[in-house]
């Protein structure tokens, strides 16, 4: 199975295509199948329209693909794997300022909030997925080695609050 997985937030470029033509090759080659995963997780910078002109695109590349999905209707598992990891300890809500955490990842250094109870965690959580004031300051950080050397591992956020109205979901779902 290959996928191809455009954010609807513009229109497909010569990068895009060749992702496309490259995955339909593999799943050609090896007999398999080619799906489309929309990754539709930026309300703010995604619109229906998108879609439509990415799906026109795809049919004039003449990709097969076997069907096209979108991350959000996927949003109930994720939601509810983020619990399980949080209440395994695995992960956190930490409402650093966003420049203040990049720089203590670049630095190695472990959020204030970081140590933060399970419970502590899940009331934000649930701040977060109500768009509260309190929500919209959080972000939901995984537990990571904070002196990895490839600093995109030092406990890179897994969800963010974003209270704009999705355009398949609707206000349902803010995180």
């Amino acid at each position: 199975v290959t996928r191809f997985p455009p954010e609807p937030s513009g229109y497909l470029h010569i990068g895009h295509a060749k992702a496309a033509l490259l995955n339909q090759h593999f799943a050609n080659i090896y007999n398999g199948r080619l799906l489309v995963r929309f990754d539709d997780t930026n309300p703010s910078k995604e619109k229906d329209e998108f879609v439509e002109n990415i799906i026109k695109d795809m049919e004039a590349l003449g990709l097969n693909y076997e069907k096209i999905t979108y991350t959000s209707d996927y949003f109930p598992q994720m939601l509810d794997l983020a619990e399980r990891l949080m209440k395994a300890g695995v992960m956190y809500a930490d409402d650093t300022p966003v420049e203040q955490m990049r720089d203590e990842r670049m630095h190695g250094i472990e959020s204030k909030r970081r140590n933060r109870t399970v419970e502590e965690t899940l009331a934000l959580f649930k701040e977060m997925q109500a768009g509260t004031k309190v929500g919209l300051a959080n972000c939901i950080r995984f537990k990571l080695d904070m002196q990895a050397p490839n600093k995109a591992l030092r406990d890179p956020v897994a969800f963010r609050c974003n209270a704009t109205h999705h355009w398949r979901t609707g206000g349902k779902y803010k995180v």
